[in-house]
């Protein structure tokens, strides 16, 4: 498959080159523009026109490609600082919840031992407190 392109523009050369030496009657070619009168006579083979025309034909394609790549790689330039800048976001993002949850696993240690205090103390009040206390709220 690589090498299918370079064995099909041999070919086209081949082919063109047969035809240039086959074809070598000359035409006579006219172009007039009344309205600058400007008035274009000559003659040259036939081939000479066919092989301007490809070659036209050629250069816009070439120009064209040119141009419609340098508008994708603009294109893919604006998308990749997009997605820089997304990412950095997203890092500022994960810092602050980092920074978030750390705060929260610091007050969960506090409170489990600010509970743990207040268990050991209930633990060391007499029972018959707890009763008072039940009997009272009831």
């Amino acid at each position: 498959m690589r090498y299918l392109s370079l064995i099909i523009f041999a070919g086209f050369l081949v082919f063109c080159v047969d035809f240039a030496t086959q074809n070598t009657e000359p035409i006579v070619l006219q172009y007039q523009l009344d309205w600058l009168k400007f008035s274009y006579q000559s003659e040259r083979p036939v081939f000479v026109p066919i092989f301007f025309t490809f070659a036209f034909g050629i250069i816009f394609c070439v120009f064209y490609f040119f141009i419609y790549h340098s508008v994708l790689l603009r294109k893919l330039s604006k998308q990749r600082k997009e997605i820089r800048r997304l990412n950095r976001l997203v890092e500022t993002h994960k810092e602050t919840h980092s920074a978030s949850d750390e705060r929260k696993s610091e007050l969960k240690q506090i409170v489990a031992s600010v509970q743990n205090n207040v268990d050991e103390q209930n633990d060391l009040e007499p029972p018959e407190l707890h009763a008072e206390q039940t009997v009272k709220t009831t």
